[in-house]
């Protein structure tokens, strides 16, 4: 389990957790399972480094999301989207495509237009990382396509 996923389940339990110098420091201290400090001793070097990173990019907010755990978990699942993103990796919420003007056919939220002049995959072509293409998604996505492709090769 990764850092960001741990802050998540913690979120979940309505615990927060700070970095103070080297320690990490959790409350409600009693809501904490014997599990739960193993995986938290377990991940302390990550956690500390992680929640440094969540800290430089809350700024003046920092106090405010570090005491609420939904902005915690908020903060911290997107820094997992934006590391899969930079891996790659297709997020579980991409369910949609697009046509980027810069990265071609990719996945992407829903909402977004089927056509767009940026993306966020957009970010991964200008550092040189990996960008999926939208047949990608999912093996649903995958069969799906190959089924509509198939249909419309079937018509006159």
């Amino acid at each position: 389990m990764s850092a960001l996923a741990l802050f998540s389940e913690l979120s979940d339990r309505g615990i927060t957790i700070r970095s103070d110098g080297p320690n990490v420091v959790v409350s409600p201290e009693k809501a904490v399972t014997p599990d739960l400090v193993q995986r938290i001793k377990k991940e302390k070097p990550t956690l500390i480094r992680e929640l440094e990173k969540l800290q430089k990019e809350a700024g003046n907010d920092w106090d405010e999301i570090a005491n609420d755990p939904s902005q915690l978990k908020a903060f911290a699942e997107l820094l997992m989207i934006e590391e899969m993103r930079e891996k790659g990796i297709c997020p579980d919420h991409y369910t949609a495509t697009t046509e980027c003007i810069h990265c071609g056919s990719v996945p992407i939220f829903e909402g977004v237009p089927e056509k767009v002049e940026g993306c966020p995959w957009c970010f991964n072509r200008l550092k040189g990382l990996p960008i999926p293409k939208a047949r990608s998604i999912s093996p649903t996505y995958s069969v799906v396509h190959q089924e509509a492709t198939w249909l419309a090769s079937l018509k006159p």
